[in-house]
């Protein structure tokens, strides 16, 4: 049964969405905001790059882990309870980080953070598909998918002009003051828009979610950060594809299912979110392997990586407005095509990088890439949730999130599996076996550009949609 949603003033709407938005950047943010550190931090702690990989890793993971329950936290809870808590416990984790002694109470923190932001993207997302009808979600989802793309996008930027001049630790700092400040705000800003009732979950399902999502995304990020394919592994990955499939299996036979997979009967609900988790993954692929590539590569310093990849960090303000904009006029079929042509010529470039290449260019296809994610990400996300019935808003925006999370996860995770085996497969110096992982890490992104423009050819048209 679809919820009444409580009206208020549209100045009342705009400072609640400021705010929302806000606590979903500083959440985003904390992605991607390790990256230029990992090699202060392997050095603080005496760590491996692959064991200080896991600060990047399971943050993606838990982050993927909490958003199947979402839909449920959403449901059970007010609207203002849910932000305040999901804020506190991110700002918990970040302090706790700040004064870490030792690397696995560094981790234990970035997980902490990772349990916040899996349930605080989601419950944002709901919160602004309640605030406005589909014939104005465009716009609104676009502004929501430029906080998506900007905070992983200018983290590595933002770390790497602090690292210059601050030690890793402030950088937990910074999410501590950040994410107190948007609590205060919130208090005030955040209104119960929906009347919340305590629905019980079944814990079977809970354990079952975690379990199978749990062991199969750590068995591909062990992979990807070992570059080892173990039988030990092996087994890991099968038993959580088994325990997934009887997660489905409960879900499909449960009068309120704790994640209702019905929505996947809807077959442009299914390519959308197809479309979505290809974006994410050509994101968060390329923010985690650029950076790596020209500090271990080319000897560049954080502040410089950072710098490189700010320029695309930037046009996601501008484009991600547009495209939601766009979206509303022309359809998603089109927009989808033009945001995989430029991921596709931004990309294109990255084949041929070497130790001559200029920064200009290394730059100028990260922003291109960014644009053409800036059309495609939240534009595809946005027409999927159009496409189901009212009352499965909020499973369907768990469904659809929790695959692009877990996308984003085994992207990176098989973005690192083919940087370690390409470079542990080449002879020569390091520096030469590190630069043909990368290269075939290049390649991996362009063969999810492909897949995606060719995907984009069987989206409805703009009458399509409207029927």
């Amino acid at each position: 049964m679809e919820k009444e949603v409580k009206s208020i003033s549209g100045h009342k709407r705009a400072v609640m969405m400021i705010v929302l938005l806000f606590g979903a950047f500083v959440a985003l943010l904390a992605e991607t905001f390790l990256n230029n550190a990992l090699p202060s931090i392997m050095n603080s702690f005496g760590v491996s790059q692959a064991t200080a990989q896991w600060l990047t890793t399971a943050y993606l993971l838990v982050v993927g882990l909490m958003i199947p329950i979402s839909a449920w936290i959403f449901a059970s809870f007010s609207l203002k309870q849910n932000f305040l808590t999901m804020m506190g416990i991110f700002c918990i984790g970040s302090v706790i980080c700040i004064f870490a002694p030792n690397f696995y109470v560094l981790l234990t923190g970035r997980i902490i953070e990772a349990v916040a932001a899996g349930g605080l993207m989601p419950f944002i997302q709901n919160v602004i598909l309640l605030m406005f009808p589909p014939e104005k979600r465009g716009l609104a989802m676009g502004i929501t998918g430029f906080v998506v793309g900007f905070g992983p996008a200018v983290g590595p930027t933002i770390s790497g002009l602090i690292l210059k001049y601050a030690e890793w630790q402030m950088l937990f700092v910074i999410l501590s003051v950040t994410s107190a400040t948007v609590m205060v705000f919130g208090l005030f800003t955040i209104q119960n828009i929906i009347t919340a009732h305590l629905d019980s979950t079944d814990g079977i399902s809970f354990l079952e979610s975690i379990l199978g999502f749990g062991l199969l995304l750590y068995a591909l990020s062990e992979i990807g950060n070992t570059g080892k394919i173990t039988l030990p592994l092996i087994l890991v990955f099968v038993i959580g594809i088994i325990i997934i499939c009887l997660f489905c299996h409960r879900q499909l036979h449960m009068a309120e299912p704790l994640l209702d997979i019905r929505v996947f009967k809807n077959r442009r609900f299914n390519l959308c979110t197809l479309l979505s988790t290809i974006s994410n993954i050509a994101m968060v692929g390329i923010e985690l392997v650029l950076p790596l590539y020209l500090q271990t590569t080319r000897a560049e310093t954080a502040l410089t990586s950072g710098l490189v990849m700010m320029p695309g960090a930037l046009i996601m303000i501008i484009c991600n407005p547009i495209s939601g904009t766009l979206y509303d006029k022309y359809g998603i079929k089109r927009l989808s095509l033009f945001g995989f042509v430029m991921l596709l010529c931004g990309t294109l470039p990255m084949l041929i990088f070497n130790a001559q290449t200029s920064l200009f260019l290394i730059s100028l296809c990260y922003a291109m890439r960014m644009v053409g994610i800036s059309f495609t990400m939240m534009t595809t996300f946005t027409a999927g949730i159009n496409e189901v019935q009212a009352d499965l808003t909020a499973h369907a925006n768990a469904a659809s999130s929790t695959i692009r999370q877990i996308g984003g996860s085994l992207g990176t995770a098989l973005a690192m599996l083919v940087v370690t085996l390409g470079a542990k497969n080449m002879t020569g110096t390091k520096a030469a076996q590190l630069a043909n992982g990368y290269h075939l890490g290049f390649i991996l992104m362009l063969v999810f550009a492909i897949i995606g423009f060719c995907c984009s050819f069987f989206l409805p048209s703009v009458k399509e949609e409207h029927k």
